[in-house]
């Protein structure tokens, strides 16, 4: 109990990217917080991925994503719509005989119901609608968690 305490008390200690640095692949997501903040994807070695961090950090300091993109090594970008309920991250992973690859996949949640991109590394992206995936993949607003609260 005292470790969760110590933690959620550093709050503004979370290791989160506010700027393109060596920590932040080419082909990442990007997110926009209520407080002005930037959040770029980022990878740390012995840290939680970046999504989590993310998702503990807005949690913790009563923020909202206010916006989410995927921006890739091509140059494109891929942008979500503005003031959703939730924004989705995710990675999609394949391998078949002699081929494989991974997909950043991006999207909104909006009446449970899902919107998400899924983005090869050239930026090209296939949308599709689904139920809301939910938990781990989206972080929802905070009146919307709020209201989950009550």
């Amino acid at each position: 109990m005292f470790l969760k305490y110590q933690e959620d008390s550093l709050s503004r200690d979370i290791p989160l990217s506010r700027k393109v640095n060596e920590l932040v692949p080419k082909s990442r997501w990007i997110a926009s917080l209520s407080n002005g903040e930037t959040i770029f994807e980022d990878y740390r070695d012995g840290e939680e991925p970046a999504w989590e961090r993310l998702r503990r950090y807005v949690k913790q300091e009563g923020l909202s994503i206010t916006n989410l993109r995927a921006q890739f090594e091509s140059g494109k970008t891929v942008p979500l719509p503005a003031g959703q309920e939730g924004y989705i991250q995710k990675k999609k992973a394949w391998l078949t005989t002699g081929a494989g690859g991974v997909m950043l996949c991006v999207g909104y949640v909006q009446k449970n119901i899902a919107g998400i991109h899924e983005a090869a590394n050239d930026g090209d992206s296939v949308f599709r609608i689904v139920s809301d995936p939910g938990e781990p993949w989206a972080i929802y607003r905070k009146d919307v968690r709020d209201a989950v609260a009550k």
